[in-house]
């Protein structure tokens, strides 16, 4: 784990708060759960019937345009210069937009040195297409900055800050999604949409690197480590980390061995330690902090030129502490609540 966290410029202290303060917040995740199988109508709510969604909306095709003018309005908190730069991406073909035979799937933001970042996508007119846009324009407005500010060899950025200015950009979107919308099983479809995001990354991811401390903290000790060993692990994690609201299916005990991330060690906490900074990022650029819309663009200037902890730290995110964790959390909750009360009006 040291030199995994030490190659992401991170420490072990980051990785601790981040399981303590998601393990103090669990009964959030329940809550979220417990409103999930209210939505669903079903007496028993199974581990696979949280991947439906109880108020999706016949999918509405949208335009390129509309896309496009939806990130630059929801942006435009970020100033005039940030902005501005979007707008030179999507007129001077920065982004490949649309599918085509034989091109690669997904969607995806390359840095050059030297020259402007491209973005790859594959729009098919869907409302998530535009939060994908907003996501791989964060990723190229970092890049562009770094470039910009730094020399060849400072301007990477490491996976611990690679995916908060994409984040950034989603939350941005998707709170003003929710304040414009007016009609509210709609608005209450972006909020579900904002908490499953979450879900996914924070509390899922968490418990992703809960097992993996456990299973190596037995491998250090010497322990026996089986693969009912593992499962066993894994199941009671599951357990945990979903309350008494979901059945937690027998089978969900193998689920350990089909994620790749385990494969490459201690990985997957950058998921959650990513979204926790970004929440805490765009929930002060939402509220409007003065001066705290410069301090996040003069962050994403340095590259790596500092080690990436340091960098958060400009911006008032301390991965060593527990706070951006208990702000991402507390915005959780939230939302929760937010939905819950357009539920029951």
């Amino acid at each position: 784990m040291e030199n995994a966290v030490l190659h992401d410029d991170a420490s072990i202290l980051v990785y601790e708060k981040l399981i303590e303060s998601v393990h103090k917040n669990l009964a959030i995740n329940h809550a979220f759960m417990k409103l999930k199988k209210k939505m669903l109508q079903t007496e028993k709510m199974h581990l696979y019937d949280i991947y439906q969604n109880p108020i999706e909306e016949k999918e509405e095709k949208v335009s390129f345009e509309f896309a496009k003018k939806e990130v630059l309005t929801a942006l435009k908190i970020l100033g005039e210069e940030y902005t501005n730069k979007l707008e030179e991406a999507f007129e001077n073909h920065w982004l490949d937009v649309y599918e085509k035979p034989n091109k690669r799937g997904g969607a995806y933001s390359m840095g050059i040195y030297g020259n402007h970042p491209f973005v790859l996508l594959n729009f098919v007119e869907t409302k998530r297409d535009i939060s994908t846009i907003a996501h791989e324009l964060g990723h190229s407005m970092h890049s562009y900055y770094s470039n910009q500010s730094q020399n060849i060899l400072d301007s990477n950025y490491t996976i611990m800050v690679a995916e908060v200015a994409s984040t950034v950009n989603e939350i941005l979107l998707a709170s003003y999604q929710i304040e414009e919308e007016k009609d509210k099983r709609k608005k209450a479809e972006l909020i579900y949409e904002l908490l499953e995001m979450i879900r996914s990354t924070l509390f899922r991811q968490a418990m992703f690197a809960e097992f993996e401390k456990m299973v190596h903290e037995k491998v250090e000790k010497n322990e026996m480590l089986s693969s009912q060993d593992l499962c066993e692990i894994y199941y009671d994690l599951n357990q945990m980390y979903f309350g008494s609201e979901v059945v937690i299916d027998d089978k969900i005990k193998y689920e350990w061995m089909r994620i790749p991330h385990f494969y490459s060690c201690f990985y997957v906490y950058k998921y959650a330690t990513g979204i926790s900074s970004a929440i805490a990022i765009a929930s002060k650029i939402l509220n409007h902090e003065p001066g705290f819309t410069e301090k996040y663009i003069e962050m994403l200037k340095q590259g790596c030129s500092k080690k990436s902890i340091d960098l958060l730290k400009m911006v008032d995110v301390d991965l060593e502490s527990s706070k951006p964790y208990e702000e991402a959390i507390q915005f959780y909750q939230d939302k929760i609540r937010e939905l819950e009360s357009l539920i029951l009006e």
